[in-house]
């Protein structure tokens, strides 16, 4: 209950803070517009801080001097920021780094006033992410169905037994209850991607499914309506048998033992990682005491990363942006699939990011590009 409240606590910091917390000081007047502005500038949130400087009105007392620094700092630096991220688009487009790419032209674009070139590079990255996303599933979903399907004639009594046997029939109808399954999930998630509008990956899973139970007239309707659904030359590749093949080969199994002492000793040198990895394989190992020790490993981490983030937070309300990444990368590292945190993270990044790029010295060449005008 106390971790809960603590997280609720950190995460209302979170909520409170840029420019959230300089809405909140205007409505109570304890800022001014401009300064608020000023503030959500410094952040590195140059499009926000020209949104609220365009909102002062002209009867404001700070009107002739925030039109100043709209036209001295806020559009100087949104130009330095779209010419940057404009060649970090083209740099990651030429290093075949798609999603980066798409990325980059997304926040180029939102920096832009005439974003209609950027939102087309954008689209087209989004693309090409999206089929390299398709045809690596494709290609891994094919072969694992082919493997599952190859065991369809296994489980066969070998010479010796009656064609009866009833160990080797129970083996069978298990091999076909875990197909069975397989098909199940494929087709939910079909249907999940059919409503996620994601046509290439809902016929993916329906075409899984279609290879596991063939026949289906339901199935292939909707493999026919995905297809149409489906970007023009989108263009999924059967992957070859060679490679098929090559996934039935299975590296050989190290067997590691792990005792009791081997984790309380990595819990006294606070080696939490590496002791939760010792509890985990404790427990694999049938040890009575492995659950236990996960729980003390789980919750240490879970304090650990709650202090990190809690401590970003603060740093951040601070202005001080590279102390608070710091921070919640440690809260990253302890709690790699915490969604909370990756998102902290990630915001802080990106307004690093934008504080270091408008630091950076353009050359004459750079600085007569012209993105927009």
């Amino acid at each position: 209950m106390k971790l809960r409240l603590t997280l609720l606590l950190s995460l209302t910091l979170l909520t409170f803070t840029g420019c959230a917390v300089n809405d909140f000081r205007v409505s109570m007047g304890l800022l001014s517009p401009y300064n608020a502005a000023v503030e959500t500038f410094k952040q590195g949130e140059v499009m926000e801080a020209r949104k609220q400087i365009l909102a002062i009105p002209k009867d404001d007392e700070d009107y002739q001097q925030a039109q100043k620094f709209l036209k001295d700092k806020v559009e100087p630096a949104r130009l330095k920021l779209l010419r940057y991220f404009a060649r970090k688009g083209k740099k990651e487009e030429s290093e075949q780094r798609w999603a980066q790419a798409e990325e980059a032209y997304s926040t180029a674009a939102g920096l832009s006033k005439s974003p209609k070139a950027l939102l087309q590079y954008q689209a087209e990255m989004s693309l090409k992410a999206r089929k390299l996303r398709a045809q690596t599933i494709y290609t891994q979903r094919v072969e694992e169905d082919e493997i599952w399907i190859s065991w369809y004639d296994h489980y066969n009594p070998p010479k010796g037994l009656l064609g009866d046997d009833k160990v080797f029939d129970r083996a069978r109808g298990d091999l076909y209850e875990s197909i069975e399954e397989r098909a199940k999930r494929a087709w939910i998630l079909a249907q999940k991607y059919k409503m996620l509008d994601v046509p290439e990956m809902a016929w993916i899973y329906i075409d899984s499914y279609l290879r596991l139970k063939p026949g289906s007239k339901e199935a292939q309707d909707l493999k026919n309506a995905m297809a149409t659904a489906i970007p023009k030359n989108f263009g999924l590749t059967l992957p070859s048998s060679k490679k098929k093949q090559s996934v039935l080969k299975r590296p050989s199994l190290v067997k590691v033992q792990v005792n009791k002492k081997d984790v309380k000793d990595l819990m006294k040198l606070e080696e939490w990682q590496k002791a939760q990895k010792g509890a985990q394989m404790l427990r694999r190992q049938g040890d009575p005491d492995a659950d236990k020790l996960l729980e003390v490993t789980q919750k240490k981490m879970a304090n650990l990363a709650l202090k990190a983030y809690t401590k970003g937070n603060l740093a951040f309300r601070l202005e001080q942006i590279d102390e608070a990444v710091k921070a919640w990368e440690e809260a990253v590292r302890w709690m790699p699939r915490e969604q909370t945190y990756i998102d902290a993270l990630r915001r802080g990044q990106h307004i690093q990011e934008r504080l270091s790029a408008l630091k950076l010295e353009e050359s004459p060449a750079e600085k007569d590009v012209m993105i927009e005008e």
